[in-house]
């Protein structure tokens, strides 16, 4: 592996800790400030519509500049972030939109760094094996944080321990854009091809738009509050949720330390699959049975299963982009349009998830886990369709 590679796996495991230190938390936080589902919501919304309208911005910047630069000016806006938020302490329910704008930015500018950073260390081939490097890396930096967190902010009166926490993800997020500094990266071409990008697309990213939406809906409400708030409305306690957390890591280390050795792209769909079935089951258990024992079992199933299914997306969209001729002048501009249908995913997932709340008798904690839980089964033959190649019919035997 590269010099440049190792410093980005380092670098990432830095931010890692960092944004799990504090991410974690976040989202309690937020709910603590007024016991509002609606609150987070609101909250993510603001994240999600921030990060499609910014990233076409960001990635001029990054044509101008560079990719690292990109990355770089994400973390910082991070720290900006979380600085504002450790200055407005209990009114931070009211500059909501202020924090979602601030996270939603940063996850623009950090995405399009961290993308290409992926992209230009990797090819296709030895992608998968990359991936679950970097997750297996990312995994061992975020077995601590949260139980660190948990513990601090256990200790400390009412909100004391959160802005605690918030203050130690600063240092390694410095650290993080310290080690960054030594990361050239690759420059792109000034020139976009965005709009050649959006009507003439591989066929393959065709596909891979209506998957990206898919994940969109999943993310944007059970990747980013759900799974937190499920956690805490079981255990009651934050070192508990750390505990909980930090168990999930370890686990997801073991199965990104695994799947490294023997991952291969053939092996992608039934690897996806596995982990579909694996979180489908889950999560429509444990909302069936909201008690400490089942969110052990699901803590374990679900976290390989979204290892498995988070590596091969990302695998299958790098390698659509890369099916293109004029992959190495378009490669940012397919990093831009991804965010279009993950955004849209997002806000789709977000409306739902206000219905369901507002049209559900009884908990809706529930109910939304296991809905949002399962989609990733539904996308399967979808996927399928895309990525088997046909077999071709036997000629006919000459005469």
């Amino acid at each position: 592996m590269e010099r440049e590679s190792r410093l980005y796996l380092l670098m990432m495991a830095l931010f890692t800790f960092g944004s799990t230190m504090s991410g974690l938390f976040l989202n309690v936080f937020i709910w603590k400030l007024h016991s509002s589902f609606t609150l987070l919501a609101v909250y993510s919304m603001i994240y999600s519509l921030v990060v499609v309208l910014s990233f076409p911005l960001c990635a001029k910047l990054a044509r101008h500049q560079s990719p690292m630069g990109s990355l770089r000016l994400g973390i910082l806006c991070f720290i900006v972030t979380y600085g504002l938020m450790l200055y407005l302490k209990e009114a931070s329910g009211d500059f909501i939109w202020l924090i979602g704008f601030g996270t939603g930015l940063g996850s623009s500018f950090f995405a399009i760094g961290m993308h290409m950073q992926t992209l230009d260390s990797t090819r296709d081939a030895g992608r998968d094996r990359f991936l679950y490097l970097s997750n297996l890396l990312n995994s061992v930096a975020g077995i601590a944080a949260p139980l660190v967190s948990g513990f601090l902010i256990d200790r400390f009166n009412e909100m004391t321990g959160y802005y605690f926490v918030f203050s130690v993800s600063l240092v390694w997020y410095l650290l993080a854009v310290l080690v960054s500094m030594k990361i050239r990266g690759q420059f792109v071409a000034k020139e976009s091809h965005l709009l050649e990008v959006w009507k003439r697309p591989t066929r393959e990213w065709r596909g891979m738009y209506w998957i990206t939406i898919g994940s969109g809906f999943v993310e944007g409400v059970y990747g980013t509050f759900l799974i937190t708030m499920m956690g805490y409305a079981i255990l009651k306690n934050e070192l508990s949720l750390g505990g909980i957390t930090t168990f999930a890591a370890v686990i997801s280390m073991l199965t990104s330390f695994v799947l490294s050795k023997v991952s291969k792209p053939e092996y992608r769909l039934r690897i996806y699959f596995i982990g579909a079935l694996l979180m489908c089951v889950s999560s429509i258990w444990l909302s069936l049975q909201m008690v400490f024992v089942a969110l052990v079992i699901y803590t374990v199933l679900s976290n390989v299963g979204m290892n498995l299914i988070t590596q091969s997306f990302y695998a299958w969209t790098y390698a659509s982009f890369e099916k293109d001729p004029q992959y190495a002048a378009r490669r940012l501009d397919y990093v831009v349009i991804r965010e279009i249908p993950l955004g849209v995913g997002r806000t789709i997932g977000l409306v739902v998830f206000l219905i369901l709340q507002y049209y559900v008798q009884g908990n809706v904690l529930a109910v939304s886990f296991a809905v949002f839980g399962s989609v990733f089964i539904l996308m399967v033959p979808l996927l399928r369709s895309i990525w088997m190649e046909k077999k071709k019919a036997p000629r006919p035997a000459e005469v």
